[in-house]
């Protein structure tokens, strides 16, 4: 069996808010944001700066639906800043034999965090992908 790490869901281009810097590290979203992205609240993602300027892993929370929430609080925010626009990707290991029918869900957000475009993505036999908003 040769499993492979792809990425599974990703929602680009929100803005985030910086809360509390002490406790764990957790990232609060919009709950229809998470819909469109087929993620879980307590999944473990990625959240990085777009343009550079930090990364982090952080435990994802379900914000109020319509809120346009991306709020990351705890961990001393892993460097980040408040008003950066940030990427936050969840990845999964898949079995090579999963591969032919293996889809990213990938969420497009304006900088008020409203969905601008959602695609899913092929991860097997894909040209790349299409241009993101």
């Amino acid at each position: 069996m040769l499993s492979r790490t792809f990425l599974r869901a990703l929602i680009v281009g929100g803005t985030a808010v910086i809360g509390e810097p002490e406790g764990m590290l957790m990232i609060t979203v919009d709950a229809e944001l998470l819909d469109a992205a087929d993620l879980d609240q307590l999944e473990r993602v990625e959240v990085r700066a777009l343009g550079g300027g930090g990364s982090l892993e952080a435990v994802l929370l379900r914000g109020p639906a319509g809120s346009g929430m991306i709020r990351i609080d705890g961990g001393g925010h892993g460097g980040l800043a408040g008003g950066a626009r940030v990427a936050i990707a969840a990845w999964s290991t898949v079995d090579r034999t999963e591969l032919p029918t293996v889809r990213a869900r990938i969420v497009a957000v304006d900088a008020d965090n409203r969905i601008v475009q959602t695609l899913e993505v092929p991860v097997a036999g894909s040209n790349g992908l299409p241009p993101v908003p």
